[in-house]
């Protein structure tokens, strides 16, 4: 096969460099060894060019290795060390809960546990940055290998991944510092993980880390259906029945029902509610008169959902800090799915649960109050990327080279708008 124009500068300058491809073992009787070998080179390449399209944008962001003040996670570590579930004073500046005239991190406490020996050994000066950075890596060559495993070609491996993280608005995540970015930085490479693990056959380690992205992101729980879909179906030489999943061998679920565990007794202890985490008790939601969700909020959120940043001569393009923008926009891998199918001719089941969850998913998001704000692009639907990321994975598309052409197109359009658009959205807000 031919490999895809754009890339093969890429590709021999990378083994140039590296010295990936003088190393490959040779003989007969390393036939297995080769084929593992040109696996790991085909997760390297896109590590190393999102790493590349990360240092550049850190460079002119100028928080590499930053101290962030919205370290909310850090700072509940040290509290927990202290001994004490509240943070023991109000941080003005942090989305805190008060309850009961305490101060409380209103997010879901999964990051903390990650972050716990960090701040045991190093305090306030825990590296938020560098650990966002890394987690988004380990995603970067998650999702590559997911690629792999449903025997795709190792250039669909290379392109796909780098489409996903630096081809439209997960490009931010790992880029920006603060509560908000960790968790759901986090939580997106944990659900690739969890998918990866379903296909392998790893029923207890999948919805392990299907659980963990969920005491980031509570709503990635609505992809446990697929989760479950992908190991009796996709992990499988023959189907087996949902029954099977759930009785064989169920003390594989013991680490995720130790972990869901901790979650609600952690709730109860701070807030007297297992299923509360505070963000309810935050003053935005106490002092709303419909609270934190309510249908109310649906018909605006719908709408945000398809704006468009403004234009004009003066300003050239300004983009919304608020509530997020138009989702083709922002993510133009949703282009590329619709591609997918159309071209394959008929939607495959996990197209159609992804589907089903990706709506569920956007429902729950747009009756919450607000979309968020101070983040470029439209950075809950980030969420949603996994899972389009697994339908893509699991098509029956016949790939030909017009193909990968369109792939690329839409890869260096995506990062071309959404890498100028992010580096306008931080002048303004500078």
């Amino acid at each position: 096969m031919r490999y895809p124009c754009f890339y093969m500068i890429v590709y021999k300058q990378m083994e140039r460099i590296c010295g990936i491809g003088s190393c490959v073992p040779q003989g007969d009787d390393m036939a297995n060894d080769t084929v593992k070998w040109r696996q790991i080179k085909f997760l390297v390449y896109p590590v190393f060019v999102v790493l590349g399209v990360y240092i550049i944008l850190y460079l002119y962001c100028g928080e590499i290795f930053t101290h962030s003040p919205y370290n909310s996670y850090t700072k509940q570590c040290i509290a927990w060390l202290n001994g004490r579930l509240d943070l023991g004073q109000n941080y003005s500046w942090l989305e805190l809960a008060i309850y009961n005239g305490k101060y409380y991190v209103s997010f879901p406490p999964f990051p903390s546990y990650v972050l716990l020996p960090f701040a045991y050994f190093l305090g306030e000066n825990t590296p938020e940055s560098l650990i966002n950075l890394l987690v988004a890596l380990i995603g970067v060559a998650y999702s590559s290998l997911t690629v792999l495993e449903y025997k795709w070609n190792e250039w669909y491996a290379v392109l796909l991944p780098i489409f996903l993280y630096v081809g439209g608005a997960v490009l931010p995540l790992p880029l920006s510092i603060g509560v908000w970015f960790v968790a759901q930085n986090m939580s997106f490479t944990l659900t690739l993980m969890s998918i990866y693990y379903a296909k392998k056959g790893r029923k207890g380690l999948s919805l392990f880390l299907l659980c963990c992205a969920s005491g980031c992101r509570p709503f990635q729980v609505v992809y446990m259906p697929l989760i479950i879909y992908i190991y009796t179906h996709h992990s499988q030489s023959t189907v087996i029945r949902l029954k099977t999943y759930l009785l064989k061998k169920m003390v594989v679920f013991t680490p995720t029902v130790l972990l869901a565990a901790s979650y609600l007794l952690l709730n109860y202890l701070r807030f007297g509610n297992p299923l509360e985490f505070g963000h309810n008790y935050l003053p935005e939601f106490t002092n709303s008169e419909n609270g934190q969700f309510h249908p109310s909020y649906m018909l605006q959120n719908l709408y945000n959902l398809i704006r468009l940043p403004d234009f004009s001569p003066e300003t050239k393009m300004s983009i919304p800090q608020f509530n997020g923008m138009n989702i083709i926009i922002c993510f133009p891998i949703l282009v590329w799915w619709l591609y997918v199918v159309v071209t394959s001719k008929s939607p495959t089941v996990i197209d159609l649960l992804v589907l089903c969850c990706v709506i569920l998913h956007i429902l729950m998001l747009v009756s919450h109050k607000t979309m968020g704000g101070y983040h470029y692009g439209n950075r809950y639907i980030a969420d949603t990327m996994p899972a389009v990321f697994t339908a893509i994975c699991s098509s029956k598309i016949n790939l030909k080279y017009r193909d990968f052409l369109f792939l690329q197109l839409l890869l260096l359009l995506g990062l071309a708008f959404n890498g100028i658009g992010y580096s306008q959205f931080l002048q303004g807000t500078t």
